[in-house]
This record gives structure tokens, C-alpha cells and sequence, in this order.
């Protein structure tokens, strides 16, 4: 399950299950109670600050009452190496008498148990601070190897136009942009609003890797101020900003090289898609964390 994120994100209103839109998970926990033939076992996905809202303590107290144990995580694909910052809260839970390869620690994991991928213990326990993404991209104790965005790009990509940072959107929002280069080894989360809204939706792509992306941003806003927009133009188009592509973006989510789009699909359809999906990669070792035996 993976419910509207709406509620829960740091930058919304926070309402938990008051919001209209977290109505739709509150019928599926209504749903399970009611069901003759439970699923063997669960997983939910939502945005960090799902753990703290009223929605989570519901969604435990359900599975506690139908018989389930469960073990929540918060996980990020930097834990395997991808330079993509997607923190997220994960929920595995298995009905009873079934259990987990190692017994649920009522804390929320910042690393899977018996994980050759993900062992890296950070771990809150609800007091302690959380270890931050940025912290563990530069963390050399962790000996995780976070690959370079180059890794993701496509080769030779034929339609680069379409993906250029429009000159009006470059004048009047490029200042908000979360700019990458392709040697860097990070960038910021995808949401279904990338290609169409500016701000905090998804790390744009700077081409030209020379420049200084700050001391060009500085210039053309001196020729900004100075009225001499066409010079500020000049020099915001020589940092060679686009979008990431639908590819590079699927990429980055651990789509594996044959997953493709419907032909019918529209640019917008694609971009929403993805900011909507998981990291495949991740959730793939939380699967493989939920199908282990006790001890196996």
C-alpha cells in the first residue's frame, strides 16, 4: 500500500487522517479488519513524517488487533549507492504466526536485517537523532559507494531540446533550482510535478561543467537588476541546464534497462508516474526481507 503522501510531507499542513485525502487508506484499514481471508503479508511506502502522524499509530493498532507483527524502516537509495535522496518510511508486517528473520525491535531501522545491500545500521529509536541523508552521502565509516549521476545518464540523447530549461523559466525561476553536475553524487527527490513546477520537485541538469554554477547565478542577477535581461539570458544559457529525462529519472528509481512508457504516454503522464512510484531497487531487498524465515 502506499498511500496519498499529502498529509504527512514536511511542507504540507500535516493533517494526518483529517485530511480528505489520507480518507481512502482509513477505508483499506476499515477493509482488512473486515476481511475473512487476510493477506499473508503487507508492505506500505509513504513520505518521512508518515511515522509521526496519527494515520501510522492507526495503521499499527489495526495490525496489532488482526493478528499481524510488524517492523517499520526508514530507507534511502543513497543506502545503495544511487545518487538520489528519496527518504521514505516503509511498513512490513506478516500475519501470524509468521515472522521475521530477526525479531521486530518496536523501533523504526534505518537498515534492513540480513541485508548484503543495505546492513548499514542507522537506526532511530525515537530519541535518538536520525542519521540525515546528508550526512550519510559523506559518511566514510559507512563504506557505502555512492555512484555519479553520469552512471544514469543516457548516451547521445537525441531530443536534448526538448528537455532544455525554457528561457522564461530560467529568468524567473532558475534561482530556486536544485542544480546538479553529471561527477556529482547526489541529487534531490523526484515528485510528480517535475518539468512543471520550479521548486522542490526534482534536481536539474548543468551540461556545461566548467562553469561555476553560483558566480553565473550572481552575474545574471547584477544584469537582472541592472534591467539588461538579454545579458542575464546570455550567460544563465551557458550553464546547459535541461530536465532530467523520463529515462534518467527511471534510472535513478532502479527501473531495470527494459521498462518502458506506453507509446501513448504524454511527457507530463511519465514525469507524474515517477514521482508517484518507489525505488524499485529498495523495495525490492524490503521484499526479499519480508519472504525470509525466522533465522533462515
Amino acid at each position: 500500500m502506499s498511500p496519498p503522501c499529502q498529509p504527512y510531507t514536511r511542507v504540507g499542513l500535516q493533517q494526518g487522517s483529517q485530511d480528505a485525502r489520507s480518507k481512502s487508506f482509513l477505508h483499506l484499514l476499515n477493509v482488512l479488519e473486515k476481511m475473512t481471508h487476510q493477506p499473508k503479508f503487507i508492505l506500505v511506502e509513504n513520505v518521512k513524517g508518515f511515522e509521526e502522524s496519527d494515520s501510522r499509530d492507526m495503521l499499527t493498532s489495526t495490525l496489532e488487533h488482526c493478528g499481524y507483527t510488524y517492523q517499520e524502516f526508514l530507507l534511502t537509495p543513497l543506502q545503495l549507492g544511487i545518487p538520489n535522496s528519496r527518504m521514505r518510511y516503509y511498513l512490513l508486517a506478516k500475519r501470524k504466526p509468521m515472522t521475521f528473520a530477526l525479531p521486530p525491535t518496536g523501533t523504526i531501522l534505518g537498515f534492513i536485517p540480513k541485508s548484503e545491500k543495505m546492513p548499514t545500521a542507522f537506526t532511530d529509536n525515537r530519541t535518538a537523532s536520525f542519521l540525515n541523508e546528508a550526512e550519510l552521502l559523506h559518511a566514510s565509516a559507512s563504506g557505502i559507494a555512492i555512484g555519479q549521476i553520469l552512471q544514469y545518464l543516457e548516451n547521445d540523447l537525441e531530443d536534448i531540446e526538448t528537455y532544455r530549461i525554457p528561457d522564461k523559466v530560467l529568468l524567473k525561476h532558475g534561482h530556486v533550482f536544485d542544480i546538479v553536475k553529471p561527477k556529482m553524487r547526489r541529487s534531490c527527490c523526484f515528485t510528480k510535478g517535475y518539468y512543471h513546477y520550479a521548486e522542490a520537485t526534482g534536481s536539474i541538469l548543468q551540461m556545461n561543467e566548467e562553469l561555476n554554477t553560483t558566480d553565473v547565478f550572481d552575474a545574471a542577477s547584477r544584469h537582472k537588476a541592472n534591467g539588461e535581461e538579454d545579458a542575464a539570458l546570455g550567460l544563465l544559457r551557458s550553464l546547459e541546464l535541461r530536465y532530467f529525462t523520463p529515462r534518467e529519472v527511471s534510472n535513478l528509481m532502479g527501473f531495470p534497462a527494459s521498462f518502458d512508457f506506453p507509446e501513448t504516454s504524454t511527457l507530463k503522464q511519465k514525469y507524474r508516474t515517477l514521482g508517484n512510484s518507489i525505488n524499485v531497487r529498495l523495495v525490492a531487498e524490503l521484499m526479499v526481507y519480508l519472504m525470509k524465515d525466522t533465522e533462515e
